[in-house]
């Protein structure tokens, strides 16, 4: 009950200290107050430390520090640990689970060299008989010796009379007495000179009367103004800097008097206000660093207050005894401290929620200083700003020099997003800048031009690190600019003629580089040389881009015969990549072909020589290592395929149209059927030379060449990785594969499947006339009006054409006869080519995109030399 008493006390003054209000007056508010402290501060019972999970947290650091190769500290820490659990004690557990919660990165900040100053010195050997024989050893002869004692005696001798000292001076009473007389120590009170000081002590004297003022001297205000400046108290001065009604001057009229005592009092109730706030305990280093920089102002403060005084109380001079002279010594020499004091009464209320606001405040205010020419404003506020700005600059060092954070630290901008990303996606996924309300990054406004690059310089650090170069190629004894005062403004008396904040900004941008350039140009050297960025990705556009026209001729040739030899497995992908891999061997270099595996989306239920989509199920892959993934990223490699696969269905429009010769047209009886066949695979060819020639040569090869010559001059990942998805969405765009361009390419699609349609008309003209059983003729005669009506449903993005890009074979009449077939492939030419042309003006004129213009150009060509 006791100790519920106690806490009840503790509470209510608790609660008193914090509200400030009556209880009387709003009894609702205190109970809900008294409620609130009393929820927080009830009793906990907390469990004991668990010995054995401590024990096995050492165990497991053991373990860690002999996998990281550091046997030495494993065994040392073991040795302790042995030894203290050897003590008796209950506490034990909990002594060495605060060792483990004080420990800090011990592989890299333990040294066990360092133990051998915490070993007591090596007692000295203890003394024994035979150590002192073998340094002074004795003969028995010597031992049974008479000893002569009288040989060193000085009995007999005579001794020198003694010289008398002749007396200088005449014997005094002290010589004959040695008593003193304490009354001849006493100094005679001087009364007059107690009853000056009585007259001086004028907060001792008393008014007759209610009304009655005294009066004081101006050297008695003068010094009591020191006082209360310097945060004394006074009687002149009440407690709140108001100036007390009782005294004034003798020789100045009150209201003059009263005025230049109450503008110092204004002064002194600011600065005592500032005085109050230092003395308030805060957490962050931020707002220590900045309490301690405003604690040495006050006491320099003090110290000019206090040569002030000098002046009054130990004159080297006459000095005139003027209150209107320190009234203006004062206001020059608080001027600074009084707009140090307006700064931090505006940032204080966001101190908590803005830990760095007193910087962004600092900074601006400094500019603000140098533009009204208040050189001593300027100079007092900078050298803050700079003090303050190093605390800031220690977790912005460690990010750019170890790539390290610190432990749940919010007032760095940049923190750990997903510490177990894979290696493939470090640069991007792993640490993310920190960002506010407005998706504002939260840092200081004036560092934010250069974040990005604070950011990449720590990223490039960590890289090195997951790559194991950072110690061997980074030298640690680079010397590190200075960033303070003298070294952005100068030395100079006045102002610099330059902004404050471009001489800032041209400095922080030198710390930066001396910390930035050096890793970022080690890992762009790295990337470069090593993993072989520009390698990779000509490899790249040789596999999905046709840069060699032959090798990539020759792969789809291989597809395709299997494709047309109806083989139940012609997509399998473990023979697929065997091909894949012996054919792009011979361009590429040894080992890279290694890295193409062949996936195969699914199976489809009809003929794979049916339609160009189904090659949209065969896809290829190449495995690039994880420092490249970082800059081609996962989310190119869907569009390489869907560019070689593009690029594909264009081969093998053309590989079948190839097949059929002109002496086989020639066969055919029907002069106006033959012509038409001439005239479909001339159209049909032209087409697929002008798709094939206008990826392969207008889109990607101008693309390709603009992004390696961006790519070496990038500086980092980020411009790389920024640069590949450019050029990757822009072959997207301009190949007419983007979403908005999805109608003209499903058109161009039908397009390619004509060909298919015509090859497959072609080779039944070609095929000798056999006959053929009914029921045979019939589930033929049933195959083609599906092949022709009915086109194979496809999920993909080529699947499906809206309005006018409709499929070109649903759109085709079941074609019982040959002619009427090809007469309606021959339409459907005519209506597509013309949807696609005019789709490609349009979205070019929108797009303001050349390369469309220009297809639509060379597609329009044949259809006005055709009219």
């Amino acid at each position: 009950m006791a100790q519920n008493a106690k806490v009840a006390a503790l509470t209510d003054e608790l609660i008193h200290s914090i509200l400030k209000f009556d209880p009387e007056a709003n009894k609702r508010a205190y109970r809900h107050a008294k409620d609130i402290a009393k929820n927080g501060l009830r009793a906990h019972h907390y469990a004991r430390t668990n010995q054995f999970d401590v024990q096995a947290r050492f165990t497991g650091l053991d373990e860690k520090f002999r996998v990281l190769n550091r046997d030495d500290l494993a065994d040392a820490l073991d040795e302790r640990v042995k030894e203290i659990n050897k003590r008796l004690g209950k506490w034990i557990p909990e002594c060495l689970s605060l060792l483990l919660q004080l420990s800090d990165q011990p592989t890299e900040n333990s040294r066990v060299e360092a133990l051998e100053l915490l070993r007591p010195p090596t007692p000295p050997p203890e003394l024994t008989w035979k150590k002192i024989l073998e340094d002074d050893p004795y003969s028995d002869e010597e031992i049974w010796k008479d000893i002569d004692y009288g040989a060193d005696s000085s009995e007999d001798e005579i001794l020198a009379p003694k010289k008398e000292v002749p007396k200088l001076s005449p014997p005094t009473s002290v010589d004959e007495d040695d008593t003193y007389d304490p009354e001849g120590c006493v100094v005679a009170i001087d009364a007059a000179a107690i009853d000056e000081l009585k007259e001086a002590q004028f907060w001792k004297h008393k008014a007759e009367t209610e009304d009655e003022e005294l009066g004081i001297t101006e050297l008695e205000a003068v010094r009591e103004t020191l006082f209360m400046l310097a945060g004394l108290q006074t009687s002149l001065f009440h407690a709140d800097r108001r100036v007390g009604p009782e005294y004034k001057l003798r020789h100045a009229m009150t209201k003059t008097a009263n005025h230049l005592l109450a503008e110092l009092g204004d002064i002194g109730r600011t600065v005592h206000q500032l005085r109050q706030w230092v003395k308030r305990p805060s957490t962050l280093p931020l707002i220590q660093t900045f309490e301690a920089a405003v604690s040495r102002r006050l006491h320099e403060y003090d110290r000019s207050l206090a040569l002030l005084q000098q002046r009054y109380l130990v004159p080297e001079k006459p000095t005139a005894v003027s209150l209107l002279e320190l009234h203006d010594n004062v206001r020059s020499l608080s001027r600074p401290i009084l707009r140090l004091a307006q700064l931090i009464t505006e940032i204080e209320p966001q101190l908590l929620v803005n830990p760095f606001v007193h910087l962004e405040i600092l900074f601006d205010q400094v500019n603000l200083a140098q533009l009204t020419l208040e050189q001593d404003v300027f100079d007092f506020l900078s050298n803050i700003f700079f003090e303050c700005l190093q605390t800031y600059l220690k977790p912005m060092r460690r990010w750019m020099e170890d790539g390290a954070l610190g432990f749940n630290d919010e007032t760095f901008f940049v923190f750990e997003n997903d510490s177990g990303s894979e290696a493939s996606s470090l640069w991007h996924d792993r640490f993310v800048l920190r960002r506010g309300q407005e998706n504002k990054l939260r840092s200081p406004a004036f560092l934010e031009p250069a974040a990005q690059k604070i950011f990449n310089a720590g990223k490039s650090v960590v890289f090195l690190k997951e790559l194991g170069i950072h110690t061997s190629l980074l030298p640690t004894n680079v010397e590190e600019p200075r960033l303070d005062h003298k070294t952005v403004c100068g030395t100079s008396a006045g102002s610099p003629l330059s902004p404050f904040s471009e001489l800032f900004q041209a400095a922080f941008q030198t710390w930066i580089e001396s910390k930035y350039s050096l890793a970022s140009t080690v890992l762009r050297e790295y990337l470069f040389n090593i993993c072989g960025l520009v390698q990779t990705l000509d490899n790249i556009r040789i596999i999905y881009l046709s840069a060699n026209g032959s090798v990539f001729q020759e792969f789809a040739d291989a597809v395709f015969e299997r494709m047309d030899n109806n083989q139940r497995a012609w997509n399998d992908r473990f023979l697929l990549t065997e091909l894949a891999r012996g054919i792009f061997s011979l361009e590429l270099r040894k080992g890279q072909s290694e890295r193409i595996v062949v996936r195969s989306i699914r199976k489809s239920s009809k003929s794979p020589s049916d339609s160009v989509k189904a090659l949209t199920h065969v896809l290829l892959d190449y495995a690039l290592p994880w420092p490249l993934m970082n800059i081609i990223q996962r989310s190119s490699v869907p569009i390489y395929q869907q560019l070689y696969t593009f690029l594909l269905q264009c081969y093998r429009s053309k590989y079948l149209l190839q097949r059929i010769s002109p002496q086989s047209v020639r066969h055919i009886k029907d002069s106006q059927l033959r012509q038409l066949s001439f005239k479909l695979r001339q159209r049909l060819i032209w087409f697929a030379d002008v798709l094939r020639s206008y990826l392969t040569a207008t889109v990607i090869d101008a693309s390709c060449a603009d992004m390696k010559a961006a790519m070496t001059m990038a500086e980092n990942i980020d411009e790389m990785s920024a640069i590949h998805t450019k050029y990757v969405a822009r072959l997207q765009d301009q190949a007419l594969l983007s979403d908005n361009l999805k109608p003209i390419h499903r058109a161009i699609i039908s397009l390619l499947d004509l060909a298919v349609l015509y090859s497959q008309h072609c080779s039944s003209q070609a095929a000798p006339a056999k006959s053929i059983p009914r029921h045979k003729a019939e589930k033929s005669s049933r195959r083609k009006s599906v092949i022709l009506s009915k086109p194979e449903e496809d999920d993909s993005d080529s699947s499906h054409v809206g309005d006018d890009g409709e499929s070109a074979a649903s759109r085709l009449p079941a074609a019982a006869r040959s002619g009427e077939g090809l007469e309606g492939v021959d339409r459907e030419f005519d209506r597509l080519l013309r949807f696609v042309t005019a789709g490609l003006r349009s979205v070019g004129r929108v797009g303001a995109e050349p390369a469309w213009e220009m297809l639509a150009d060379r597609l329009e060509w044949e259809g006005k030399r055709d009219i």
